[in-house]
């Protein structure tokens, strides 16, 4: 209340070995200390970043991956799997998920890759429309990312990586599902 913030952003440890009522008060109560509503954001994408649905009180199982949905239903599971992944989400008060990934990663030794849709992008740029669109169905915000793309750059998190990718490659590749993204109406 002193500060005034703009949201939270949680993490695994936020929701470890909570029941689905104590993640609730505690999102009431963060906001209740705010005379505006407030984003609560999570990472929870699918596979290996997942920060609620590790949580067997909170879900059976993790959310899978976005490369083993399509691999077992396509477009159509990628779309429920969202639309199921918004009504947690909301049932909990989160209001915000930090996804959809919109790297394009092809190569399967790439940092990014298992976090990604592993196609060119012309098909990543469907996954996005198609995350964003019931993402937007479901009044669910959301964050495209990483933007400008990992590319085949190292991990970010563990230290520095130079991208020697070209403006080309830049426009025509990794930034096409950024654009799809806004085009389907992303904010």
């Amino acid at each position: 209340s002193q500060y005034m913030l703009g949201g939270y952003i949680l993490y695994g440890e936020d929701f470890e070995n909570k029941s689905r009522e104590e993640v609730k008060s505690m999102i009431d109560e963060y906001q209740s200390a705010s005379d505006i509503p407030m984003f609560i954001g999570v990472d929870e994408e699918g596979g290996t970043v997942n920060r609620i649905s590790v949580n067997e009180n909170l879900r059976d199982e993790p959310f899978k991956s976005p490369q083993e949905l399509y691999e077992e239903g396509g477009f159509e599971l990628i779309a429920s799997d969202t639309r199921e992944k918004c009504k947690l989400l909301k049932d909990l008060g989160i209001n915000l998920n930090f996804a959809p990934v919109c790297d394009v990663s092809t190569d399967p030794n790439d940092f990014i890759n298992a976090r990604a849709f592993g196609q060119d992008a012309a098909q990543t740029s469907e996954y996005v429309r198609t995350v964003v669109a019931q993402m937007l169905a479901d009044n669910t915000g959301m964050v495209l990312k990483h933007f400008p793309g990992y590319g085949s750059n190292d991990d970010t998190h563990a230290g520095a990586s130079l991208d020697e990718r070209s403006l080309y490659a830049l426009e025509n590749r990794d930034l096409v599902p950024f654009q799809a993204g806004i085009d389907a109406g992303a904010y």
